[in-house]
């Protein structure tokens, strides 16, 4: 499954990032960060989008089979006065760096 493009993210949107999967999935692992876009600067946005839109063709339905762990993105937004959410989950031996230290230590890139 490649999802071929963004969805317009605004101040309403909110980005869950999430590691799951591996032989034992244990909840504390996953540590979970959260991201309100209306807490963001235009750069921060920008540069939050520009690392989604490089994990979208890495984004694969198959994450998680046996003991592969990845990175779960939850996008949540409105479009066309709809709340509407993407999720995208990246196998972990394929994220880019700047998702890891955006899961790893909450900074925003």
């Amino acid at each position: 499954m490649n999802i071929k493009q963004l969805p317009r993210l605004g101040d309403d949107t909110t980005l869950r990032l999430s590691r799951q999967g591996g032989v034992a999935a244990i909840q504390a692992l996953s540590r979970p960060r959260e991201i309100e876009f209306s807490q963001c600067d235009e750069h921060q946005r920008g540069q939050i989008c520009s690392l989604l839109e490089g994990c979208l063709p890495l984004t694969s339905r198959t994450s998680g089979r046996g003991d592969q762990r990845y990175y779960q993105i939850e996008l949540r937004y409105r479009q066309h006065e709809q709340d509407d959410e993407m999720i995208l989950r990246i196998p972990e031996e394929q994220a880019p760096e700047e998702l890891v230290r955006l899961w790893d230590k909450g900074e925003v890139p």
